[in-house]
């Protein structure tokens, strides 16, 4: 009785210490989640250029050095050079606002007669008097941009902190790069499943968040683009700043680019250029709005189980669970419990399989 309950004992110790130890390594690395999880994804989606890298080198920390140097110079540099862009095309068009501004008599006279017509149309619409209707409108700009400016305060104030999660998640990377093939090893040793099972699951992160990566960066590229197109065939201004704005919009679910061509469309509608007006609409709502549809399932083709309605859960709930770091978590999450789930499922019926086989 002893000697048999002796190794239970031992095993009930064992595993109570062994889940507060990892609950005790879950509160050291909370703070470094998201960089950590950030790493992992861009580690997966490099994988390929590392293993060619890696193939024609033979020196694994050549290799990683390379890879994650590229990485550096493939989101930084364009990312300077959208900046500058963007900080010109702003300038530029703020310069000719003051201009225009200064031609009516200031920015008060300015911005009255830009929103006479639209004022005057809601006015006439709606029956209520147009002053008030104009008291309103102002009142909504500044509390938007009263909103817009503490955004961009908080902005300003945590970007020491983005540097240094940016900084750790370019560290990680290039130690998954070096001991991928030693992590790799490690889980398949560590799970207690199946070799085949384990590969499964591994390879269905990674394909999960391959998919979603290189989905986010083909729909943002297309309906940044299309976004542009459309301010220079109506004559808008800056079409290349709104079209770069566009593409970061793309990422924000259900909205998405919206937050740009309804307004241009407002805008065009308000400066009574109607059929300008009405291209912006239906090309924001056919071409814009709709390459999201064709591209990410071409993207994503093959690659997972998901179909239209449970990415928009995926990322929705990621979104709201785990902020920006959720758009690429979420999806992960779903394809994982669909694959456990496959699994399960093949694990229990496959013992009935073989009893329905074994009778005569």
């Amino acid at each position: 009785m002893i000697e048999s309950y002796g190794p239970r004992r031992s095993l009930i110790v064992l595993s109570v210490l062994a889940i507060a130890v990892a609950g005790l390594v879950y509160l050291l690395l909370l703070p470094f989640l998201h960089p950590i999880f950030f790493a992992l994804v861009l580690a997966i989606a490099a994988q390929p250029l590392y293993h060619a890298l890696a193939s024609r080198l033979k020196r694994p920390a050549l290799s990683a050095s390379l890879t994650t140097l590229l990485m550096i110079v493939a989101v930084l540099v364009p990312l300077a050079m959208l900046t500058v862009t963007v900080i010109n095309e702003a300038t530029s068009s703020y310069n000719r606002l003051a201009q225009q501004s200064a031609e009516k008599g200031g920015w008060g006279q300015y911005l009255n007669d830009l929103l006479d017509p639209p004022v005057q149309w809601v006015a006439d619409k709606t029956g209520m008097p147009a002053p008030n209707v104009q008291a309103a409108v102002l009142q909504r700009m500044q509390a938007m941009s009263s909103g817009l400016l503490r955004w961009s305060g908080s902005l300003l104030g945590n970007l020491t902190s983005t540097l240094g999660d940016l900084v750790l998640s370019l560290f990680v990377m290039f130690f998954l790069f070096l001991e991928g093939n030693a992590i790799w090893a490690g889980i398949l040793r560590w799970m207690p499943l199946p070799e085949s099972r384990t590969r499964e699951l591994l390879q269905t992160i990674s394909d999960a968040i391959v998919a979603n990566v290189y989905g986010f960066v083909a729909v943002g590229v297309a309906q940044g683009v299309l976004t542009g197109l459309a301010f220079w065939f109506t004559g808008l201004h800056a079409p290349f700043l709104w079209g770069a704005v566009a593409a970061i919009c793309s990422l924000v679910p259900i909205v998405g680019t919206a937050i740009v061509w309804v307004p241009a469309a407002l805008i065009l509608l308000a400066q009574a250029a109607w059929g300008k007006a009405l291209f912006m609409l239906l090309w924001g709502v056919l071409a814009i709005s709709m390459s999201d549809n064709i591209i990410r399932p071409l993207v994503l083709s093959g690659r997972t189980e998901m179909n239209t309605l449970v990415v928009f859960f995926a990322l929705m709930g990621g979104l709201q669970a785990f902020g920006f770091i959720g758009l690429f978590a979420g999806p992960v999450i779903f394809s994982v419990a669909i694959a456990v789930f496959r699994m399960l499922r093949e694990e229990y019926t496959q013992p009935m399989v073989e009893l329905e086989i074994k009778e005569p």
